[in-house]
């Protein structure tokens, strides 16, 4: 077994450990089986897109911020009303965001075959992000993106109206991701198929 095949079993035990203490994205673990069943790669710290809610000054900034809220799934006007009963340093940001998937292969080939496929399922916005002992790193990744400020500060009042909007919205867009991530995945088993019968 060279070195690039043992990084692959070892990211595949990895998705596996993570899968079963529930720290996997609870609906990627399929879309990652699928690459990890082409010869030349393997994926690695993917996730199947998310809402989350960040107490930040700018929703880039990372210093001093806090993630409030995460989750895979989808949000709901209780989760909102219950997180604005509480105070907050900076401001709360709502953050709709589609999938982002970092696939390794073993060379250039591989890698041009993989953003072929993965922007025809809609991930514009994809490329090789490096090169190292893994192999070639590409990051697959779509233009879906929601960032909307949910509340300046603490006394700030948010109508019953205006979270019903943002949740509804909020939710549209992670589903529209979502609907990427499952054509990703039809995609490259396409592509699977068609590579045993040529």
């Amino acid at each position: 077994m060279d070195d690039w095949e043992l990084w692959k079993k070892k990211a595949y035990e990895r998705m596996i450990r993570d899968k079963e203490i529930g720290y996997l994205d609870p609906d990627i673990y399929d879309v990652l089986v699928t690459f990890f069943k082409r010869e030349k790669s393997f994926t690695y710290s993917s996730c199947s897109g998310r809402i989350t809610i960040i107490d930040s000054y700018l929703p880039w900034i990372r210093k001093n911020s806090t993630i409030i809220f995460k989750n895979h799934l989808g949000i709901t006007e209780d989760d909102v009303k219950d997180i604005l009963e509480k105070p907050q340093v900076y401001r709360l940001w709502l953050v709709s965001q589609g999938p982002i998937l970092h696939v390794y292969t073993k060379d250039w080939e591989e890698a041009w075959d993989i953003i072929k496929i993965a922007r025809n399922a809609g991930f514009k916005h994809s490329g090789v992000l490096t090169v190292n002992n893994k192999g070639i790193l590409v990051e697959l990744k779509t233009g879906i993106k929601l960032v909307q400020l949910l509340r300046e500060n603490s006394e700030q009042q948010v109508s019953e109206d205006q979270i019903k909007t943002l949740v509804k919205i909020s939710n549209e867009v992670l589903k529209k991701g979502k609907d990427k991530l499952w054509e990703l995945q039809k995609l490259v088993e396409e592509s699977l198929k068609a590579k045993v019968t040529a």
